[in-house]
């Protein structure tokens, strides 16, 4: 509930009040989430955070607490839409979503999309796509967009690095998390809020089928390569 609030705020820096005449939400340093005409208390970025979310989830309702434990994968994969449709307001989401997760990052069946190989374009989108959820469900409760970034962020127009496993035989520390750095650094630039990495698992059975995803293997008494990933 904390990264739905600081999603929050991010979205009122993006969207400032004049972007939006067409919705009376947008205030001065707050938006009416919940479309009252009033400030709530977790509307207000100066409350103590614990009073926010005890605020906010005192006003869910059921299906909107459920619906902030699922996952919406992206565009061609679950969901059919690039952008906000009208029957948006008839799905599961129209009370909300956890998270959406690879949502236009030019993957898979939706490779193809102008909102994916765009950047301009992508970034447009992705925030067309945060504005559904602030000015259309009950509560404005933003979308966290997740992402896979094991090798730099999955997006066509991002820095691709090695694998996990190649990146661990290097044995650098120091370059393994400007690794992460960059990574952070383009998923936020693309709109993810949420990226899956770095995977910190050890491989133990080569017959798992993501073993390229790990720094390396643990094999019984190999304390060198615990070390390596507590390092990090």
């Amino acid at each position: 509930m904390k990264t739905h609030l600081l999603l929050i705020a991010l979205f009122l820096f993006l969207f400032p009040q004049n972007q939006s005449p067409k919705k009376g939400i947008y205030h001065s340093g707050w938006i009416d989430l919940n479309k009252n005409g009033r400030m709530d208390v977790y509307e207000d970025p100066k409350a103590d955070i614990e009073r926010r979310i005890s605020d906010l989830l005192s006003q869910m309702s059921l299906a909107e607490k459920t619906c902030q434990t699922a996952t919406l994968y992206g565009y061609d994969r679950v969901l059919k839409d690039e952008l906000p449709t009208p029957d948006w307001k008839n799905q599961i989401w129209k009370d909300g979503i956890a998270n959406i997760d690879e949502h236009l990052n030019g993957w898979g069946p939706g490779s193809k999309s102008v909102y994916a190989t765009d950047i301009e374009k992508h970034v447009w989108a992705m925030n067309e796509v945060q504005r559904f959820f602030i000015e259309e469900t009950r509560l404005g409760i933003p979308v966290d967009f997740t992402n896979e970034g094991l090798r730099g962020v999955a997006a066509p127009v991002a820095t691709s690095f090695p694998s996990q496993s190649g990146l661990g035989h290097t044995w650098d520390t120091e370059l393994i998390r400007e690794v992460g750095r960059i990574t952070a650094q383009e998923a936020r630039a693309l709109g993810y809020t949420n990226i899956y990495a770095p995977t910190l698992d050890v491989a133990r059975d080569q017959r798992w089928g993501r073993v390229e995803d790990t720094y390396g293997e643990d094999p019984r008494g190999n304390r060198n390569r615990r070390s390596f990933v507590r390092r990090l």
